[in-house]
């Protein structure tokens, strides 16, 4: 089941990384971010007030405030990248840094994939490389702030995973709470000390609130499998949410696809089979 969760969640992570990335064409990344994840946080303190779940203990919450800073530093970075590059290249950029994390806290921690599941995960790397359109001459001209704010996201994403992951399976919902209440105020500061402002355009709200309740609801697909299976095989698999990224900017936005990007399509669906026969 775990491995369905990680999907679960990493089609919904692209599909919300889709609007925000939409809706920062127009307005500051650090006000889209806190547009989506204010909504998320006042959805997620009616969820936490009607489940019965007792309140978390302070280890985890340390722990959710982790996955906070992370979001925030995630967000408002790989946005703003989203803003200066192509989706179909900041994406899988993020994901390649973002996989390597989960893979090596939980290797650490005493997590021995199968060599099936290895092949997956050295599989996926490449899988999302070729999906960011590596072999295309158009990546010569994405700007070197592009790609290094997409690295900076893909570090946030990974610290996400990983703290989410560290608390207790019985904490229910409290600490994606936690984590929201850590990342608004965080962004909040960000976007007034930079731009001044905690305003996005009109006609883009929406974008920018959908994107934070999809966030919010990946996230929780995400804590439902790293609690169900190993952190090392659930992070790789939630990683390759730029695939439904690409897709969306191709069939909406008319990106075109090539080749390359095909194949790292297939790719990533044999990482998915091999890391999934293998656990």
């Amino acid at each position: 089941m775990g491995i369905l969760w990680a999907l679960g969640a990493a089609t919904t992570y692209g599909i919300a990384d889709y609007l925000g990335g939409r809706a920062t064409r127009q307005s500051p990344a650090p006000a889209v971010t806190f547009a989506g994840q204010s909504v998320a946080l006042l959805l997620l303190v009616g969820l936490v007030a009607t489940s019965g779940v007792s309140v978390m203990s302070g280890a985890d919450f340390l722990w959710s405030m982790g996955a906070g800073f992370g979001g925030a530093l995630a967000l408002i970075t790989f946005y703003r990248a989203m803003a200066l590059g192509p989706m179909t290249v900041v994406a899988p950029i993020t994901a390649v840094v973002n996989i390597a994390m989960p893979v090596i806290v939980g290797i650490a921690q005493g997590e021995r994939p199968s060599g099936l599941s290895y092949l997956g995960i050295a599989l996926a790397p490449i899988a999302v490389a070729l999906i960011g359109d590596v072999l295309s001459s158009k990546g010569s001209v994405v700007q070197s702030k592009a790609i290094w704010l997409s690295m900076l996201a893909g570090t946030g994403f990974g610290l996400i995973f990983v703290c989410l992951a560290q608390t207790s399976d019985d904490a229910g919902l409290w600490p994606l709470l936690a984590q929201r209440m850590t990342s608004v105020p965080t962004v909040a500061i960000v976007s007034l000390v930079g731009y001044r402002t905690l305003r996005v355009k009109k006609h883009v709200g929406y974008f920018a609130i959908l994107s934070g309740v999809l966030d919010t609801l990946a996230n929780s697909m995400y804590l439902t499998a790293a609690r169900a299976g190993m952190l090392s095989l659930v992070g790789v698999i939630t990683s390759l949410y730029p695939a439904s990224t690409v897709v969306l900017a191709m069939r909406i936005d008319k990106e075109r696809i090539h080749r390359g990007q095909v194949l790292g399509i297939v790719i990533a669906l044999a990482s998915v089979v091999a890391i999934s026969v293998g656990a």
